[in-house]
């Protein structure tokens, strides 16, 4: 009986060695694949020049962005509630975003009360 147990202790002990040093062997490569993608992306960001960045954005149309279309559904929901408060732009990270919210935002907010009106 004595033999059991004790094989079993040592068999439990191996597995768990083995499981801490292949969770280590998946960390280390983790954070060093990690290291290798940041450091690449931050080299290709400092390539690009802020110019065709910029172009880039403009030469979408705002009324086909998430931003846009997001503020259509919350404005409609704040509309149908009865709220009426300054549109939430700050969920957006960039001006051309928070502009579009905005935009969007407020066409819904109009075209409900325009709605709630007729009715």
């Amino acid at each position: 009986m004595k033999n059991a147990f004790f094989k079993a202790r040592d068999a439990y002990w191996i597995a768990i060695a083995a499981a801490a040093l292949t969770f280590t062997t998946h960390a280390v490569l983790g954070a060093r694949s990690m290291k290798v993608t940041s450091a690449a992306s931050v080299k290709q960001q400092a390539a690009k020049p802020q110019a065709a960045a910029s172009s880039q954005a403009s030469t979408t149309d705002p009324l086909l962005s998430a931003a846009y279309r997001d503020g259509l559904y919350v404005g409609k929901l704040a509309a149908q509630r009865g709220e009426q408060r300054l549109a939430p732009v700050g969920r957006w990270a960039t001006q051309s975003d928070r502009e579009a919210f905005l935009a969007g935002y407020e066409q819904s907010s109009a075209e409900v009360a325009e709605a709630g009106a007729l009715n």
